[in-house]
Order: C-alpha cells, then structure tokens, then sequence
C-alpha cells in the first residue's frame, strides 16, 4: 500500500469518528527530505481520492498535483524539519481537542496513564506535554511559534491550536494514527476529570 493509500484509509477513519467534520483537518505523509504530499486545500476527509493530494517542497511550494496545498501545509514542514524522524502528520478537529483547548492554557500535561506506552514509552510514569497555542490565519506566524514551542523538546507528543484542533506525527501513516488515537481518548480522559473536579 503507498502512502496516498495509506492516507486515504486514515481519511476514512478520522472522518467516521467525527474528527475531521466538513472539510476540517489535513493529512500528510513525508516522501523523502525535501518533499511531501499532503491533503489539498478544501478536500473531505472522508471521500478522499488520489486527485484530493499534492506534493510541496519543505517550504509549502506546490511541486505536482492539482489545487492548493492545505492552508496549513507549513505546519507540517515545520513538525517534519523539527524531528527527522517523521514520516507523517495527522491534524484533525476532533470534539476532545476543540474543547480542552478552551479550557486549557499553555499545555496539558499527561502523566499514570497505560496509554502513554503508545507513544513508545516504557513506562505509564512518563509526564508528556501538549502545547495549547493560540490560532492564527497568518501561518507564517504560526510556523515559527510552532518551531519556537517545539525546539528543544523531548516529550511533546504532539500539540493544540485553541478552538481549532490537534496535531499528532508518527514514523509513518500507521504510527501517528496510533498515536493520534490514544491521544484524543486521554485528552477525554482530561476533559471528563476536568467535570468531576469543577
């Protein structure tokens, strides 16, 4: 399975959980170091077809495809050249990260939960983060945040925009789905402790 395949079955996913409403999120996948693909702009998660993908250059330049790369395709660039590690990117809208992004500042921290072993760590006692940044439309501004916040971190596994969404990467397509799956069930762990505690 290639990676647009592999993109297009994680679309499905996501949009069956409700994570991806409208024509919300966006889906990438690294090709090699110097080019991407990733979902066009205005394309729906659910009903992606190999027309819905363009590939962009570490800078968000279209290089091949038809449409405009997602609006946010230089937030991708900045998680890929920021861990080479990377080899895909997954945001979504999901309920649980809309939300707790309302009531949250600066960043979660998420610590004694099983479920931090899926983001490759030996041990529940781990403490990960997740930066909760404010949204902009000026994703220039945003990059260089995300790169600002991100720079020098170890246990981020991922981070926020408020009132916007998560952003979640893994090795490959496979591995961030995972990861982005166990995030979004402790960020409703988060929220519901949150309505017990309030």
């Amino acid at each position: 399975m290639n990676l647009i395949d592999k993109l297009i079955e994680i679309g499905k996913e996501v949009h069956s959980r409700n994570w991806v409403p409208a024509t919300g999120g966006n889906l990438s996948a690294k090709i090699n170091e110097e080019r991407i693909i990733i979902t066009r702009s205005g394309s729906h998660k659910g009903y992606l077809t190999v027309k819905d993908f363009v590939v962009v250059d570490m800078n968000g330049n279209l290089v091949e495809g038809d449409g405009k790369p997602s609006a946010e395709t230089l937030l991708h660039a900045t998680v890929y050249k920021l861990f080479p590690w990377v080899g895909s990117v997954l945001h979504i809208h999901s309920l649980n990260s809309t939300l707790i992004s309302r009531l949250t500042d600066g960043q979660i921290v998420l610590e004694d939960y099983e479920l931090i072993k899926a983001f490759g760590y030996k041990t529940h006692r781990e403490r990960i983060h997740v930066p909760v940044l404010e949204n902009s439309q000026d994703m220039e501004e945003l990059s260089r945040l995300v790169r600002d916040v991100l720079t020098g971190t170890d246990k981020v596994v991922g981070f926020i925009l408020r009132s916007h969404g998560v952003y979640v990467w893994g090795k490959d397509p496979w591995d961030a789905f995972v990861r982005l799956e166990a995030l979004d069930f402790l960020l409703e762990c988060e929220l519901k402790l949150m309505g017990v505690r309030s």
